[in-house]
């Protein structure tokens, strides 16, 4: 397996059911399941750092769990939620380790709960919390197969597992969450599924000719610079009759991905728009033809900006 992208005590009837009903967690209806695969599992060492593990073998699973090792306090993983981890991979045959994520920051590139990427282990955190530390035993072919883009390993033995201890370091909106703003004149129109994914309307009146941008939504948190990697989703659409979906994050693998704003590659509209946009904002950016620089037809952006590294 190819390494994973830089680019995962009763104290009475009323008061479980209680806790249950109110705080989802790993093991509670709607979340995944715990059990024996990734409760046997045990590490120590803080938080944020390399976790010193022990890993009984082999370990052998039909279905991804999860077991809380540390309860973190910060906001609860959201179906849709994209978040940044450190991890250790061992294998659940030998319980020897694969690989870790260095535990030096240099990990930042999110992965999304209900995203193709990595997608049995980024599920696996959905109902745990920021700050968490959680083991999660995953069917060896499912991770290889969300590495590989649907090619599983096929000498695995049905029930072989990986296992992966996973710190929860931070996470982002699932969408743009900000005041809507009203629509500009001959401007294209959008409207939001309720995952957040947008639907574009282009007008039938001529592209501009120059760069454009408007808030769509506005969020109410910081200010994004221009040293910052923002965290967007966004789709891109032709400025045509009929209007074509270019690209967009939504649909092609359901996964935020992160824009360096000082990276010269990204196209110069698109960096002028976001930088001084609220987190929590969708903004729209019109970016004219330009052959030079490689966008043969006009292409409307929007961009939901849920948060920066």
């Amino acid at each position: 397996m190819r390494k994973i992208p830089a680019l995962v005590v009763t104290v009475g009837l009323l008061a479980s059911l209680t806790a249950c009903a109110t705080t989802p967690a790993p093991g509670s209806a709607g979340c995944p399941p715990t059990g024996d695969a990734a409760s046997v599992v045990t590490a120590t060492g803080a938080f944020g750092e390399k976790p010193d593990a022990q890993v009984p073998s082999p370990i052998v699973t039909t279905e991804t769990q999860v077991s809380t090792l540390i309860e973190g306090t910060g906001d609860r993983i959201l179906d849709g939620t994209p978040v940044i981890i450190d991890y250790t991979l061992y294998d659940g045959t030998t319980g020897a380790e694969v690989e870790d994520s260095g535990y030096d920051g240099s990990l930042n590139a999110p992965i999304t709960v209900g995203g193709t990427a990595l997608a049995p282990l980024a599920s696996a955190l959905e109902c745990s919390r920021v700050g968490s530390r959680v083991a999660v035993a995953i069917k060896a072919s499912e991770l290889s197969a969300s590495v590989n883009g649907g090619a599983g390993a096929t000498d695995d033995a049905p029930d072989a597992a990986y296992v992966a201890i996973v710190d929860i370091r931070q996470s982002f909106l699932a969408k743009a969450n900000g005041r809507p703003v009203l629509g500009a004149q001959g401007m294209p129109a959008v409207v939001r599924a309720p995952d957040g994914a947008p639907g574009v309307t282009v007008p039938a009146s001529a592209a501009p000719t120059s760069p454009e941008s408007h808030l769509v939504l506005d969020g109410s948190g910081r200010e994004l610079a221009a040293d910052d990697t923002a965290v967007v989703q966004f789709t891109a659409v032709t400025w045509a009759s009929p209007s074509t979906v270019a690209t967009s994050s939504w649909t092609d693998g359901g996964s935020a991905t992160s824009l360096p704003l000082a990276d010269e590659q990204i196209p110069a509209p698109i960096r002028d728009a976001l930088v001084g946009t609220p987190i929590g904002s969708q903004v729209m950016v019109v970016v004219p033809a330009d052959e030079t620089a490689g966008v043969p037809q006009p292409l409307v952006y929007v961009f939901d900006v849920l948060g920066a590294l």
